[in-house]
């Protein structure tokens, strides 16, 4: 290597990293926008499961029906089951249903407690 080569190549080493200088509230904008991504990112991944969560809740009483209930004749009456399935989700999802009103009449019928108390859906359901 000749003398000019160990020379850029001391001071490639030697080149200081850049500063830079930010003020609490520039650091706080750059926080909030970051959080305000991932809030984002969280929701929007939130309506996916949601979704694959009704889906699965739908077709595993449809799969009994079909099964254990209705086996002859349940190509005529799981669409009208299924539609008026739909029907409470989406008075719910516009807020014109509570899901604690739900929840409570079917433990009535039922006969069994859907949610308990002091659990992690106790608690949410609580916050509502």
């Amino acid at each position: 290597m000749s003398r000019a080569e160990l020379r850029r190549q001391k001071r490639e080493q030697e080149k200081k990293t850049k500063t830079l200088v930010m003020t609490a509230d520039e650091l706080q904008k750059i926080r909030q926008q970051e959080f305000d991504r991932a809030k984002k990112l969280l929701m929007d991944r939130n309506d996916e499961l949601t979704q694959e969560i009704w889906i699965m809740l739908l077709a595993i009483p449809t799969n009994v029906l079909i099964a254990d209930y209705w086996p002859k004749t349940a190509r005529q009456r799981i669409p009208e089951f299924v539609e008026k399935c739909m029907d409470p989700y989406h008075a719910w999802e516009q807020g014109a249903v509570d899901m604690t009103q739900m929840q409570e009449l079917t433990e009535e019928y039922a006969g069994v407690k859907l949610v308990v108390p002091g659990t992690t859906t106790g608690k949410v359901i609580e916050r509502m």
